[in-house]
């Protein structure tokens, strides 16, 4: 007899599962990292080389505290320098002006040109000053204050209350609260009171001897 090759039977497809599907796979199911080796511990620095890193750490904030106030003092000389010329440049036209009314005067020989001239210059100068912050200090007729004053010499008067100033001598000049040069002043005194003297006749009559 010859065998007959059986038909292969054909897929069901009418729906019905041929048998159980295979389960998949948790979504997480992934392989375990391995936990990473431990290092080995560094070697400590010995206390000599401790105590040689800090005296390198000192040493290097000193270099840089020196070098800081080196620039500093450089930075303040600079700006000191800028601030004098600023000033100088200012007053250059009142000395162009100084020079010109004196040479004025000497060919006019007029000396009510001059004094003019000269008014002009001060007026000049003082504003110079008050632009800067300068101002002069109040004298005559004032109290006098020893912290703005300096009495040059006192001036015998009853005009005036003790203690008054009743000349300035040479102009004083404040800059913001700071005295730049005291006042020069004259202040007033009183006059000295004459002796009382006793009734006529209280002298001491003179011992015989």
């Amino acid at each position: 007899m010859t065998d007959r090759k059986r038909p292969k039977r054909r897929p069901d497809t009418t729906g019905e599962p041929a048998g159980p599907a295979p389960e998949p796979s948790p979504p997480d199911a992934r392989p375990e990292p391995q936990a990473p080796q431990a290092a080995p511990p560094a070697a400590q620095p010995s206390p000599e080389q401790r105590l040689a890193a800090l005296n390198d750490k000192y040493r290097r904030a000193v270099a840089d505290l020196a070098n800081a106030h080196k620039r500093f003092q450089q930075e303040r000389e600079r700006i000191s320098k800028l601030v004098t010329a600023g000033f100088v440049a200012r007053i250059l036209p009142v000395i162009d002006n100084m020079s010109h009314s004196l040479r004025s005067a000497q060919a006019s020989h007029d000396a009510a040109a001059l004094i003019e001239g000269f008014k002009l210059i001060e007026a000049q100068m003082l504003q110079i000053f008050s632009d800067n912050g300068i101002q002069p200090i109040e004298s005559v007729g004032k109290p006098f204050d020893p912290e703005v004053h300096h009495a040059v010499t006192t001036d015998v008067t009853e005009l005036v209350p003790p203690g008054t100033v009743t000349e300035e001598l040479g102009r004083g000049f404040i800059l913001d609260g700071v005295v730049v040069r005291p006042a020069q002043v004259k202040v007033a005194a009183r006059p000295p009171q004459p002796e009382p003297q006793g009734p006529a006749g209280d002298e001491p009559k003179p011992e015989k001897n």
